[in-house]
């Protein structure tokens, strides 16, 4: 049995969940959480990151990592097209999920999740107002332009590119904040329609 250990708040955890869901691995959710990070976490995660897959004695961190381990253990349903050109596009558009998002929300998720949840302190409303005003509209308006015009995927089949950029935009409605579709039309369709796939909502930490 395949164990990942992480956390579903965790946005690289909800990505690789995703990956899991739709390849049809069965898999055991181990929480394991980076505060603090302990020898147990670092001795299998030598950045201290979540999440962290288990194949029997092979320990695999980093997302982008375990997808492509995946891929090679099983792998059907591919995550990866195999024409070159949109190949080169999945993974750009993963490492844009899991950098350039990621530098947005980021600070959204540690300011309205983490701080009252993992480290009793107040959110500082000062920085998701300035987030909010000034760098999140910039990115919707940039990720609105990779979304499809009518409907479906980011490419030509769900790929890693769906997993990684959904699984990150996922905190928004994870934190309350939400995607308005007023500033990002097509992109919020088209998220819309990856929250109701059955991988997405099993990636959804509980709200509330």
């Amino acid at each position: 049995m395949i164990i990942l250990k992480g956390a579903k708040p965790s946005p690289f955890v909800r990505k690789v969940i995703v990956a899991l869901e739709e390849k049809g691995i069965p898999y055991q959710l181990e929480n394991l959480a980076p505060f603090p990070k302990t020898p147990e976490l670092l001795a299998i995660s030598p950045l201290g990151k979540i999440p962290v897959l288990q194949d029997g004695d092979v320990h695999v961190p980093d997302s982008s990592v375990i997808i492509a381990y995946l891929e090679r253990t099983q792998p059907g349903p591919s995550l990866y097209p195999e024409d070159p050109a949109e190949y080169a596009r999945a993974l750009f558009l993963e490492e844009l999920a899991d950098t350039r998002v990621v530098d947005v929300l980021g600070p959204l998720f540690f300011e309205k999740w983490v701080k009252p949840n993992v480290f009793q302190q107040e959110t500082d409303d000062a920085v998701v107002e300035r987030v909010l005003a000034d760098e999140l509209p910039p990115l919707l308006a940039q990720l609105e332009g990779f979304a499809p015009d009518d409907g479906g995927t980011l490419l030509s089949r769900f790929s890693v590119a769906d997993a990684a950029l959904c699984a990150q935009l996922m905190g928004l409605v994870f934190t309350g904040i939400g995607l308005d579709a007023s500033q990002a039309p097509k992109l919020a369709s088209y998220f819309d329609e990856m929250l109701a796939r059955p991988s997405f909502k099993s990636a959804m930490p509980a709200l509330g």
